[in-house]
């Protein structure tokens, strides 16, 4: 079986402003499902329409000219319209099967098929084994667990749940063979002048123990996983020595939930002499000072940080589990141990008002972060937020998926909020805090200590207020 996996040409569909500071990085997700596939004897190819740039007309194109019969493409929300474009083109001129995975679709596949009926199947959480099992039951689709499809006559069917990959090394690494990762960048957020082939994503566990009711990871992945720190150490090992790989962002929710198993990690890449920078993700109620001394040892450079309001209540609401308190010491300990602290903050959640976002605002500037990342709170599906939001009238159902973005503009809202206020707010914070007098001259000490953040800082702020 011939099976091509597409990653849509997103960036041009969903940025505006300057595109170069964006950072471009591998669809993981389709070169694991690759992974799968090539082991089990089925030819596979990745067409990266969007580290490639590739409008819909060249995407189309070449998914139409190859011999690949079925076609999985990857999704978010906002990609959907480009999605359902794709593939009414790709039915235009072919017969193969189109399949859809990804979050958006998981939580919502008998409409993604009611809204689009060039998509023929819809594969629910995840993909590796299920389009195994898809592309070996091609004509008989009913005993695939894990995917919404449409009959021949047309009706919409629901199979039942497939369970969670208990052990996720019995997965293979993913097929990187398979991707153009020459084109890979970082964001200017972690930008350190690394690119290609030097620059990888991984990821060591799936999962996540918190459930912030604007998040889906727990409903998507299901119960926590983790890799043990071996098998961990043993991708990057694969990485440096196969592609000269220097600089990896570890895409797990929280890296850090377990304290023995990252310092474990740590330890095996000081043991090994692994010459390499990594960023991760970490709630602030992990973080402790001996943790982060070892993160730094063993080559990490930055931390994101989810700590999203400077409003007690707010957090409270949003079920976020750690309190102000917990979001001073780790930033404080992240910076004291020469981490690069990057924070994100979420304007217009439910509670949110002009005065609980003048505190995020100001709590913002008081933990004075190497870098904030503001956002316009979003209600994905998937999530209790888009639950609550349609309950209560803050979104409607018909509204348009590409209007979920978290940076651009939004329809959202919450009861002391319109959406236009929330657009305000937003622009408000990001000029309040990188337009400050302390802010800049602390960025230009940075780039006297080291000449390389120039590029850093001049790719961030073109990215943050374009």
């Amino acid at each position: 079986m011939k099976v091509m996996l597409v990653n849509p040409s997103y960036i041009s569909h969903e940025y505006s402003g300057w595109r170069r500071a964006v950072g471009v990085s591998p669809p993981l997700g389709l070169a694991y499902i690759g992974a799968v596939l090539e082991k089990n004897a089925c030819e596979v190819t990745i067409l990266d329409a969007n580290a490639e740039g590739l409008s819909i007309q060249d995407t189309v194109k070449k998914v139409v000219n190859s011999s690949s019969e079925v076609i999985g493409i990857t999704s978010m929300t906002t990609m959907m319209p480009l999605i359902y474009e794709i593939s009414k083109d790709i039915k235009k001129e072919s017969s193969k099967m189109i399949v859809v995975g990804g979050p958006h679709v998981t939580f919502m596949p008998e409409q993604t098929l009611k809204e689009c009926r060039y998509i023929d199947v819809i594969v629910r959480g995840e993909g590796e084994i299920t389009m195994l099992e898809l592309v070996k039951n091609i004509t008989n689709l009913a005993k695939v667990k894990g995917i919404t499809y449409r009959s021949d006559n047309g009706k919409i069917i629901t199979n039942p749940v497939r369970d969670p990959i208990k052990n996720l090394e019995e997965i293979p690494y993913p097929a990187r063979h398979l991707l153009p990762i020459d084109l890979y960048k970082p964001s200017p957020v972690y930008d350190i002048g690394f690119s290609g082939r030097e620059y990888a994503t991984m990821m060591t566990s799936r999962g996540c123990p918190f459930k912030c009711t604007y998040c889906s990871s727990t409903r998507f992945w299901g119960v926590l996983r983790l890799r043990s720190p071996e098998d961990v150490v043993a991708e990057i090992e694969y990485l440096v020595e196969k592609y000269g790989t220097r600089n990896i962002k570890v895409l797990d929710d929280t890296l850090t939930v377990s304290k023995s198993r990252i310092e474990k990690i740590c330890d095996l890449i000081i043991e090994k002499e692994l010459d390499v920078k990594w960023n991760c993700y970490s709630h602030v109620n992990v973080i402790t000072e001996s943790i982060a001394k070892k993160m730094k040892a063993s080559g990490c450079h930055g931390i994101l940080f989810g700590v999203e309001s400077g409003n007690q209540a707010i957090l409270n609401r949003a079920n976020k589990k750690h309190t102000l308190y917990h979001a001073r010491t780790a930033i404080k300990i992240t910076k004291k141990c020469g981490i690069t602290a990057v924070v994100s903050f979420m304007i217009g959640l439910p509670g949110d008002n002009y005065k609980t976002v003048n505190q995020t605002i100001d709590f913002a500037i008081e933990l004075s972060p190497d870098i904030v990342m503001f956002c316009m709170t979003t209600p994905f599906p998937g999530t209790e937020l888009y639950d609550e939001a349609l309950e209560k009238g803050w979104i409607k159902e018909d509204y348009g998926w590409d209007a979920m973005s978290i940076h651009g503009s939004t329809k959202f809202r919450n009861d002391e909020l319109t959406s236009e206020d929330i657009e305000k707010l937003y622009l408000i914070a990001k000029r309040k805090y990188y337009l400050r007098t302390a802010y800049i001259l602390q960025q230009l000490k940075n780039i006297a200590r080291n000449p390389r953040e120039l590029k850093k800082n001049i790719m961030g702020a073109l990215y943050l207020f374009s």
